[in-house]
């Protein structure tokens, strides 16, 4: 073998050794290394807000001033956020057995119009006994929800301490953003640098679109949601506008599933509510993607819909929940080293051959 092919074989090693070392050691500090991955996305998400600042004032006072209003944000949320939407789950933990009432109901009318309209279906007389199948299990849930929700509580300061520290952290990431990029370049041959320069760059601008997009989406959605069904008289409104927020995050499916959790708890207020909930959360989720996100977020990632599609159901398979909201952003990134790397690769040896 050529000394040429032997070198490549060499690099191919030290690169899966890396690999696999850096594996060893990330499974060795796992909390560490989960706050210094959310100050990335945060350092990612907040940086098109603070470049923009940027052209008004000094870098270090506009970074300042996006994180001094992200960490007001933060504290108004656990200040009042929070202890609103632990009320409303421990209201709808209280209805839990209301809803096998409501369900029965709603079947014993239901067959009751089956029995009428179409005698020849033989019903059984009983008919199907929701309270008796489900009456004590839904007490057992109810009153687990309920013991669990200071365990919930605990959990979730635990998150904004660990939110709050990623911040200070992204602060610094966004402060040294110029020495961050130049580390990366220098890990490369000279002649390569440049280069390493425009991928970064690049990188940068794909993810901080899509994240700071998606964040601004979500959340007016959410917000909407939430405002719209506390005017008709929903209960739990906060508790939905949260849950529409995240799902809308999670593209094609996740609004879906909203919708479907929203029904019972609609279900203790009326068919109307349930009918008016959906419409909200239907109509706000069509004037999101028809108009928030052209506006907002734009081309930002530039994946083909069908490559998004792709992206969405193979990370959700393999990584859950954050591979659904990150399989769009890591398949623009594949797209991005596909072209910087081989196609050039590919190229040189399709030139070679022939």
């Amino acid at each position: 073998m050529s000394a040429d092919l032997w070198r490549r074989i060499g690099w191919i090693a030290v690169g899966v050794f890396v690999a696999i070392l850096a594996v060893w050691f990330a499974e060795r500090i796992p909390r560490t290394l989960t706050i210094f991955t959310i100050a990335a996305f945060i350092a990612f998400g907040v940086g098109p807000v603070g470049h923009r600042l940027e052209n008004r004032m000094p870098k270090p006072l506009a970074i300042t001033v996006v994180f001094a209003a992200l960490i007001l944000l933060i504290a108004i949320g656990m200040v009042i956020v929070v202890p609103l939407t632990i009320d409303q789950m421990q209201l709808l933990a209280s209805n839990l057995p209301s809803y096998a009432t409501t369900a029965q109901s709603w079947l014993t009318g239901i067959e009751g119009s089956l029995n009428q309209h179409f005698p020849q279906l033989h019903l059984p007389a009983e008919g199907i006994n929701v309270t008796q199948l489900g009456g004590t299990k839904t007490a057992s849930i109810a009153s687990g929800v309920l013991a669990s929700l200071g365990a919930i509580a605990l959990n979730t300061f635990t998150a904004f301490f660990v939110a709050f520290s990623a911040i200070i952290l992204s602060f610094f990431f966004l402060l040294n953003d110029a020495q961050i990029s130049e580390w990366f370049a220098g890990m490369f041959p000279s002649g390569k640098r440049e280069t390493a320069r425009k991928l970064a760059a690049e990188v940068t601008q794909v993810f901080g679109s899509y994240i700071s997009g998606q964040i601004i989406v979500s959340a007016i959605t959410g917000i909407v949601i939430a405002i719209a069904s506390a005017a008709i008289g929903f209960k739990f409104s906060l508790i939905l506008g949260i849950v529409s927020g995240v799902a809308y995050a999670i593209p094609i499916i996740g609004m879906l599933v909203a919708e479907i959790l929203a029904v019972p708890m609609c279900l203790p207020q009326g068919l109307w509510m349930v009918v008016w909930v959906q419409v909200i959360m239907f109509g706000m989720a069509r004037i999101s993607d028809n108009v928030l996100v052209p506006k907002i977020m734009g081309e930002s990632v530039g994946v083909s819909p069908i490559g998004a599609m792709f992206a969405i159901f193979a990370g959700g398979e393999l990584f859950g929940i954050p591979g659904l909201i990150l399989g769009i952003p890591v398949a623009a990134l594949i797209k991005i080293l596909w072209r910087y790397f081989m196609a050039p690769w590919l190229h040189a040896q399709m030139e070679r051959s022939s």
